[in-house]
């Protein structure tokens, strides 16, 4: 199916765009890598220095008496309550019931028991859950995205049930957020007539019927039936099912939207349209970071210049999108490095970039800056966006479904919604600074050969 995963360890998901697909379609099932000696770093003492010391302990410590305890779930929580919760196919943004599956209800109800790590990582934030009979450990537990796309999009109040399809997932190689915004998509088509029990093999696919989840997830994995259908994801489900069906399709260049809603975060809803591989919740910083005053955090260092920072998140100018291209570039040279998001990217934030630096002098020995560093995410950005340039990709792609520039219905969120003609220009600011040309919205000669990549040119 189109958004299968690779998985590792049976709970870590490389999990977006079907890179398993891609996979799948070579008949390879597998990669196995076999480490014949310990990696030791350039500079021993050095690189012991970086988690030793007081300070590095007490900034870890601020992460696993945050993110490790509560996990990513805790999240659901303060999204709902500020109405921006994805609900119902992302037609609204608050449910009354929501708490009844964030990350404190898995502690509460003794499901939740133990937290599982990524290797030698101190923050402990993967969920371990536990449903005699139903969910077992080894499959790990779901994240705040799996808990709102099975969940709130789906209009479901039901956590073992999603604890049960995240599992379902993991087993067999599905992403969560495709997998429960395709069948959110399919639920609205349901209830607005488009689909009908006669095409869904007999499922009554309503908002709020937790039982047909699991059902579905398995079709879905083994292309049974409906499952077939949506197995190819919400993006071609609409074009088949026609006309009335497109609007109700929540994503980008065919990748369904994550649970961050673009009417909250018009910088972050920029870069899920203009964003080579589509929506994506981690390929940047989000709006409400930037309202975060410099002043608490004495250490703190902003990447290039200084940012001006806000007290509304919902403002888009030069300003918000200078720090928007920043911040993917610093998260595209995350992943470069493969370093952790969470880790890495909200540590800059709050503590600056010097930690960064000493862990690529002492760990590789390279003295690099923040600007070289910068330098190769924005490398990769570019040589992303020049490959959907040869594919026939032009600005016209870059389009966010028509549904996120309404005002948020009911709820705490009531009202906000994007300005239509702030996000274009805000779009046409993008571009500006991320050097591609006007027209087509892809990078110029002039770009590419900046960033020594007029080798693509040839």
């Amino acid at each position: 199916m189109k958004y299968a995963c690779v998985i590792s360890k049976m709970t870590r998901a490389n999990g977006r765009n079907g890179t398993g697909a891609v996979m799948g379609s070579k008949n390879l099932k597998a990669v196995v890598l076999q480490r014949k000696a310990t990696i030791t770093p350039y500079d021993k003492e050095g690189f012991k220095s970086l988690t030793s010391s007081v300070e590095m302990k007490d900034k870890i410590k601020g992460f696993t008496d945050g993110w490790g305890v509560g996990g990513t779930g805790t999240f659901l929580y303060s999204q709902n309550r500020n109405g921006f919760l994805p609900t119902k196919n992302y037609s609204e943004g608050y449910m009354e019931d929501a708490p009844k599956i964030d990350g404190r209800k898995m502690m509460e109800t003794g499901i939740l028991k133990g937290r599982e790590t990524c290797y030698a990582c101190a923050v402990r934030c993967k969920r371990v859950i536990d449903i005699p009979g139903k969910v077992f450990p080894e499959y790990g537990g779901p994240e705040y995205e799996t808990l709102a796309t099975f969940g709130t999009y789906c209009g479901v109040t039901d956590l073992e049930t999603i604890c049960l399809c995240n599992q379902l997932c993991n087993m067999y190689g599905l992403d969560t957020v495709s997998t429960g915004a395709t069948i959110a998509f399919a639920m609205e088509c349901f209830e607005k007539g488009i689909l009908t029990k006669d095409t869904t093999d007999g499922l009554e696919l309503t908002f709020g019927n937790h039982n047909i989840l699991p059902i579905l997830t398995e079709k879905i994995a083994k292309r049974e039936g409906f499952g077939n259908f949506l197995a190819e994801g919400s993006k071609r489900c609409a074009d088949q099912l026609g006309e009335k069906a497109i609007p109700l399709f929540m994503g980008v260049k065919g990748q369904e939207l994550p649970a961050h809603m673009p009417q909250a975060k018009p910088g972050l809803g920029i870069v899920y349209s203009t964003n080579p591989y589509g929506a994506d919740h981690e390929t940047c910083e989000h709006d409400s970071m930037i309202t975060i005053p410099k002043k608490p955090y004495k250490e703190r260092i902003d990447m290039i210049g200084d940012f001006k920072h806000y007290t509304d998140p919902t403002i888009i100018d030069e300003n918000k999108m200078r720090y928007m291209f920043a911040t993917q570039c610093f998260y595209s040279m995350n992943d470069t490095l493969g370093l952790c998001t969470f880790v890495w990217g909200i540590a800059w934030q709050l503590y600056g970039p010097d930690n960064l630096l000493d862990l690529c002098k002492y760990g590789i020995g390279w003295n690099t800056s923040i600007v070289e560093l910068l330098e190769v995410g924005e490398r990769r950005i570019n040589m992303m966006r020049y490959f959907n340039a040869r594919e026939g990709f032009t600005k016209d792609d870059d389009k966010l479904p028509e549904r996120v520039f309404n005002p948020v219905p009911e709820g705490p969120g009531k009202g906000i919604g994007i300005d239509k003609e702030q996000f274009f220009k805000g779009q046409e600011m993008y571009y500006k600074r991320a050097g591609w040309d006007e027209e087509m919205g892809n990078p110029t000669e002039e770009t590419l050969k900046k960033l020594k990549l007029d080798w693509l040119l040839s």
